[in-house]
């Protein structure tokens, strides 16, 4: 019973994630400078910065919970 618990609060997690990623993309959409190549270029190079300190600090901070 535990386990079933588990895995219905990750979907609704993971339905709750999509409904937020949509909500933020219909945002981004309605600004103007988002739409043009500049705005384009500027959110990947964002996007991108971000997610490798994301993945340098969970890096990070794993290698020192094995220790």
């Amino acid at each position: 019973m535990r386990l079933f618990k588990i895995v219905l609060w990750e979907f609704l997690l993971i339905f709750a994630s999509v409904l937020v990623f949509r909500s933020i993309w219909m945002l981004l959409d309605r600004i103007p400078e988002m739409k043009n190549e500049f705005g384009l270029w500027a959110s990947l190079i964002l996007g991108t910065v971000i997610v490798f300190i994301a993945i340098l600090m969970i890096n990070k901070y794993s290698e020192k919970n094995k220790k």
